[in-house]
């Protein structure tokens, strides 16, 4: 005959992870996406660049754009960069003290 177990009383177990899961990978996709908008405003410059008259205003506009994505997609790398160096560190520090 088989025991019985009984479940009623087990404690949760703890994770042997020391810090709370990032959103990482979705931050890297983001930073893709921001990319893939910086090559969207690439093609439509060179397309307002190829028609008579220029149109000046959209193209500024569109300038304007590629600056802003430009700006968020460095501070997003160099966040994430960030983090994931302080990670290699802490970790390296705390099998340093094993």
């Amino acid at each position: 005959m088989a025991p019985v177990m009984q479940f009623g009383n087990v404690k949760k177990v703890k994770s042997s992870k020391g810090h709370t899961t990032l959103p990482i990978g979705s931050t890297a996709r983001i930073a893709f996406e921001i990319d893939a908008a910086r090559a969207g405003c690439c093609r439509v410059a060179q397309s307002l660049l190829s028609r008579e008259p220029v149109n000046h205003a959209e193209l500024e506009d569109c300038a304007r754009l590629d600056e802003a994505l430009a700006r968020a997609h460095r501070l997003l790398k160099a966040t994430v960069r960030g983090i994931m160096l302080s990670r290699l560190k802490r970790t390296n520090r705390a099998r340093g003290r094993r």
